[in-house]
């Protein structure tokens, strides 16, 4: 049962509107306990180093707790609101759902059309792929297998060469039997609905949806943003600060090009918390769908297999779907880009809403809208705090210490939290950070250690000889570019190879 001492108690209660890194809350209400315990989660991760964003929970329209920590742009200190303009990546895909659904009530298309009949030359192994398929993910269509290759930075790729590609793809199971997840899929269903409704992807979505639900910056190009809207991102895998910030995304390029096919229905919208809430509250009041075609877009539709987030059996419509503790339906889905995360948690019977959006995305923060959204129904349950990032913590240490004090690093690690380093990245990168900044002895002392974890990478042999080349240890530069180039993996697969070898033959001319 939802563990709440009074429903009302609670939505009469505290509201929390924080600046980065403020260390004092305000909070109202009768019933402050589910606040807290959000708030000293969230806050406790923050002080492991992770940056938690915007956290924001309603239940019944009501807000129970909204927050905000850390920075939408370092480079002012300008902090987040409800306002602040996110990437959400694959939370694009509900608003695809939701838009064909909307050309299904207009009586324009139906769920078991198939590509055969919106497209000229579709090869017979998916002529008869369904809409239905299409939206469920399980039309067969593979993001592994040619038809969907690339990144979201990548040049502009057209409808037509999009198409081409899925088309000519070969299918990795019979459409409708079971569930891949594909963002090829749901592009499919952007050009879908293009040649359905006669206007663009975005066009039709705000006029459709964004504008009967009273969204005011959720969109692509269409929305005249401006930077200080928007969230900056940041890569916390790097360790130089200029490095970390990616800036604007593609707010910029967007001005100048139309979006492409690689994002275009499937993610890469722009929002904000306040959108996204207003967005749940038109869904809640039947603003958007029929009756039938809402019922349509929660349900479970195919078993999904998602071995990453418990309790989901299904995925609907855009939607993850599962059970929660009381038996209700919980829909749920995240998105992001390595740099942009958000996730959004709607229990529709009981009129809850959980949103968390942040602009340093990383696999340990990805998991704090989940832990908020189990506090809701345990009244018992306190998770541990979101767990410091290991380059982080690295840093902190040689900040603190001097380098001879590497051997201590391992047991300090495991006491903050951080635990072992898993991957050679982190003291790789953040070794070449400090030669960088001249702290030479420190940059050494992390490359030495990372080649004792990882033996076998030939990368942090060439890594190390260059940190002792800079030194002027050219004798230990020379056996570790040796070292470096025994390792070869063969096969073309020696990246540093060359480096290695151009820099054997400097320091033996020198």
């Amino acid at each position: 049962m939802l563990q709440l001492r009074t429903l009302a108690g609670v939505v009469a209660g505290a509201v929390l509107c924080l600046a980065p890194a403020m260390t004092h809350a305000q909070s109202t209400g009768s019933d402050p306990v589910l606040t807290d315990r959000i708030d000293r989660f969230v806050r406790a991760s923050q002080v492991n180093g992770v940056v938690p964003g915007a956290i924001g929970v309603w239940i019944e329209g009501e807000p129970v707790y909204q927050a905000f920590f850390g920075e939408a742009d370092r480079r002012t200190g300008r902090g987040f609101d409800a306002d602040t303009l996110f990437d959400i990546g694959s939370l694009t895909k509900q608003f695809t759902a939701a838009a064909i659904l909307v050309l299904v009530d207009r009586g324009q298309l139906s769920l078991d059309d198939r590509l055969a009949d919106h497209f000229d030359g579709v090869p017979a192994d998916k002529a008869d792929i369904a809409i239905d398929q299409l939206l469920s993910h399980s039309s067969g269509l593979s993001d592994d297998t040619g038809g969907f290759q690339g990144h979201d930075a990548d040049p502009f790729v057209s409808e037509a060469d999009f198409m081409a590609a899925v088309l000519a793809s070969p299918l990795t199971s019979a459409p409708g039997t079971r569930h891949e997840y594909t963002n090829a899929g749901y592009s499919v269903l952007a050009s879908i609905i293009e040649r359905v409704s006669g206007q663009d992807y975005e066009t039709f979505l705000r006029e459709a949806l964004f504008e009967p639900a009273g969204l005011q910056s959720t969109g692509y190009r269409l929305m005249d943003w401006s930077e200080g809207q928007a969230a900056r991102g940041y890569n916390y895998r790097q360790p130089d600060p200029s490095r970390a910030d990616t800036g604007w995304f593609f707010l910029e390029r967007w001005r100048e090009e139309p979006v492409t096919w690689h994002l275009r229905g499937n993610g890469g919208l722009h929002s904000t918390m306040a959108d996204l809430e207003r967005w749940h509250r038109a869904l809640q009041e039947d603003r958007i769908l029929s009756a039938h075609s809402r019922a349509l877009f929660e349900a479970p539709h195919i078993p999904s297999g998602f071995e990453n987030a418990p309790g989901f059996t299904h995925y609907g419509y855009g939607w993850a779907v599962g059970t929660s503790p009381d038996g209700t339906r919980v829909l749920s889905h995240n998105g992001g880009n390595s740099i942009f995360f958000a996730s959004i948690h709607r229990y529709p019977e009981e009129d809850i809403l959980v949103l968390h959006l942040t602009n340093e995305a990383s696999r340990e923060i990805e998991r704090m809208g989940y832990a908020i959204r189990h506090m809701l129904f345990d009244a018992d349950y306190q998770p541990a705090p979101i767990t410091p990032y290991s380059i982080r913590a690295v840093a902190n240490f040689t900040a603190q210490y001097p380098a001879d004090a590497v051997d201590r690093l391992p047991a300090w690690l495991e006491e903050s939290g951080a635990g072992p380093i898993e991957d050679s990245w982190v003291l790789n990168r953040l070794g070449f950070h400090l030669l960088d900044e001249g702290q030479t002895d420190w940059a050494i002392a992390l490359l030495e250690w990372n080649t004792r974890l990882f033996p076998g990478d030939g990368n942090l042999q060439d890594s190390l000889a260059t940190a002792y080349a800079r030194a002027g240890q050219e004798t230990l530069a020379l056996r570790h570019y040796r070292l470096s180039l025994e390792l070869d993996p063969g096969e073309g697969g020696c990246h540093w190879c060359e480096n290695a070898r151009q820099e054997m033959a400097r320091l033996t001319d020198e």
